[in-house]
């Protein structure tokens, strides 16, 4: 069976589109909160990291985070049992996000290994 080349693109192209609304989409639980942490507010942070050049950061979970773009800032707790890495906009509210800004999330002194 002969598949044309624009049909095999096409394909890619939405399997490509997909992907990348899946990297910025909201990973929920089944009560609604993410399994990343929690917005908080008007609570001192540990750490204030300017997300504007992009880049990274390292937290250890239970880490509460401000995270700044200019003007812009939200703070999260991070609250994680799978202690992965999560991509600045599944996070960050709507319009805020560095999309290549990556948080490294791992276990706290009191976690243990």
């Amino acid at each position: 069976m002969k598949v044309s080349m624009s049909i095999l693109s096409a394909v890619a192209a939405v399997m490509l589109t997909a992907g990348a609304r899946a990297a910025t989409q909201p990973e929920l639980l089944m009560n609604g909160r993410s399994p990343h942490g929690l917005p908080v507010a008007a609570v001192k942070a540990d750490k204030v990291v300017d997300v504007k050049q992009g880049g990274f950061v390292n937290v250890d979970c239970g880490q509460i985070v401000e995270f700044r773009d200019g003007a812009k800032t939200f703070t999260w707790k991070f609250d994680s049992a799978q202690h992965r890495a999560v991509n600045l906009p599944v996070i960050a509210p709507e319009g805020f996000a560095n999309a290549n800004f990556t948080v490294y999330v791992s276990r706290n002194e009191s976690e243990g290994s």
